[in-house]
C-alpha cells in the first residue's frame, strides 16, 4: 500500500513529534504532502519537513507569489487521508466551524476522505466546554481521533493533553486507510439516548444516558458500509451525517418506531436507556400547595420481547447497565430478551458509561463467547461490538 497522505501540523510544542511521524509514514511507503500552519512555523522549520517528504511544504493558500501553488481542491483529489498532528484547540475550532483562513483549514473543507486528528493541549483546554463541543461536532461528521494521552504537559503540569505517540498515530492511520466495508449491504437499526416518561405536563422521569455509545455505534456502522437508521431519545448530540435519523421521547414512542422499523432491518442494536418504570402521569400540573404527593411507578414493557413475533433472521444486540454481578446478570438478560449478543458496562465506575467519552464493556454471546473490551473511546468500543456482530452473523449462516 502506497497511500497519499496530507499531514497537517499546527502550532504546539508537540510539532517536533510530527517529524518522527512523517519519517514513519514515508518508511511505510506513503507519499506525504505536509501543510504547516503559521503557528507551527514558530516551532519548527518547513525545511525539515520538505527534506523528509521530498515535497515543497504548503503554508499559505496563495503561496509565495513567485511559483504556482498546488490547488487545495486538486490536493483533495490526490489524498487518501488527512492527518492533523498536533491538532491544537484553535485548529480544531476552525475545522469544526468551517473557518478557512490558511491552507490547512481551506484544504479541510475540500477533503472528502478519512480525517485523523491527534489533539495536543493543556488539560484545562481539552476539558473546556468549547473544545468538548468542537470535538463532538467533528466526531459526528466522521472525523476520527487518536489520543490525547495523560502525562507531563508543556506547562509542567500532569494530566490529559499529550499528543499520542507517533507510532500510535501511524498505526491508527493504517487502520483508517484499510477501513473495512464489511457491513456493506446490511440495514442497521440503532437506538440511543434516554427516554423521558411524563409525571405531569411539565415534569418527567429520565436517566443519565447521553446517547454517546449509540451514536458511536451508528457512525461506526455507517463508516463500515451499512445503511443506518438511528432512533434517538433525549440527547444533546447533533444528528450524525449520512444517517437516517428519527427521534422519540417516551418508551411508548420508541416502541412504535421499533414496530415500524425492525421488520426491514438486518441488525438491531438496543443501546437506548429505556425506562424500567413508567410513572402514572397526572393530566394537570402538580402544585406545591397541594402538599406531598405519591408517585406510582408501573413496570415498563420489555420492548425487545415485544418484537419477537416480527423477528426473522435479524441479529439482535442488547445492552445492560449494571453495577454488580455483571456477567451473571448479563447472561440472564440476554436469555430473557432473546438477544444474540449483550453488551454490559459497569456504570458504577467513574469515567466510563453514562455521559463519558470512554467505555469499558463485556460482550457476551448466546454461543457462550465472552470478550472483555478494555477502556477506550466509545467509537473504538463500537468497532469491537460490530466485530462481534459480524462473527455472530457468520456463525449463524454456518449453521443454516
Amino acid at each position: 500500500m502506497n497511500p497519499h497522505i496530507v499531514l497537517g501540523v499546527s502550532g504546539g510544542i508537540a510539532a517536533y513529534k510530527s517529524v518522527e511521524l512523517l519519517r514513519g509514514l514515508v518508511q511505510r511507503g506513503a507519499q506525504v504532502q505536509v501543510v504547516l500552519t503559521r503557528g507551527a512555523r514558530e516551532f519548527i522549520s518547513p525545511l525539515t519537513f520538505a527534506v523528509l517528504s521530498g515535497r515543497e511544504v504548503h503554508t499559505e493558500v496563495w503561496g509565495s507569489g513567485q511559483t504556482a501553488t498546488v490547488d487545495h481542491v486538486a490536493l483533495a483529489d490526490w489524498a487518501d487521508l488527512l492527518i492533523v498532528a498536533p491538532a491544537t484547540a484553535h485548529t480544531m475550532a476552525k475545522l469544526a466551524n468551517g473557518l478557512a483562513d490558511d491552507f490547512l483549514s481551506t484544504y479541510f473543507l475540500a477533503h472528502r476522505k478519512p480525517t485523523l486528528l491527534a489533539p495536543a493541549m493543556e488539560s484545562a483546554m481539552w476539558e473546556h466546554a468549547a473544545v468538548v463541543a468542537n470535538r463532538e461536532i467533528l466526531a459526528h461528521r466522521g472525523v476520527r481521533f487518536v489520543g490525547p494521552m495523560s502525562g507531563p504537559l508543556a506547562s509542567g503540569h500532569e494530566g490529559i493533553g499529550r499528543m499520542a505517540e507517533p507510532l500510535d498515530i501511524l498505526e491508527e492511520s493504517w487502520k483508517l486507510l484499510a477501513q473495512p466495508s464489511d457491513l456493506a449491504g446490511l440495514r442497521v437499526l440503532v437506538t440511543a439516548g434516554a427516554t423521558r416518561e411524563p409525571v405531569d405536563p411539565i415534569r418527567f422521569v429520565s436517566n443519565r444516558s447521553s446517547g454517546r455509545m449509540g451514536y458511536a455505534l451508528a457512525e461506526a456502522a455507517r463508516d463500515r458500509g451499512a445503511s443506518v437508521t438511528l432512533l434517538s431519545g433525549a440527547s444533546h448530540l447533533p444528528a450524525p451525517a449520512r444517517i437516517r435519523f428519527l427521534s422519540f421521547e417516551t418508551s411508548a414512542d420508541l416502541q412504535t418506531l421499533l414496530l415500524q422499523e425492525f421488520p426491514e432491518s438486518d441488525v438491531l442494536v438496543m443501546a437506548a436507556a429505556v425506562a424500567d418504570f413508567i410513572p402514572r402521569a397526572e393530566h394537570e400540573r402538580m402544585h406545591r400547595e397541594q402538599g406531598d404527593r405519591t408517585l406510582h411507578l408501573d413496570t415498563g414493557p420489555d420492548l425487545l420481547a415485544g418484537l419477537a413475533p416480527l423477528r426473522r433472521s435479524q441479529t439482535v444486540v442488547a445492552f445492560a447497565a449494571e453495577t454488580d454481578d455483571l456477567e451473571a446478570r448479563g447472561r440472564r438478560k440476554m436469555e430473557k430478551k432473546g438477544a444474540d449478543l449483550i453488551v454490559i458496562n459497569d456504570v458504577g465506575q467513574a469515567g466510563i458509561g453514562f455521559d463519558a467519552d470512554d467505555n469499558e464493556v463485556l460482550i457476551l454471546g448466546r454461543d457462550g463467547s465472552r470478550e472483555v473490551v478494555s477502556r477506550r473511546p466509545k467509537r473504538a468500543v463500537a468497532d469491537k461490538i460490530w466485530d462481534a456482530v459480524r462473527t455472530a452473523r457468520a456463525a449463524a449462516v454456518g449453521k443454516t
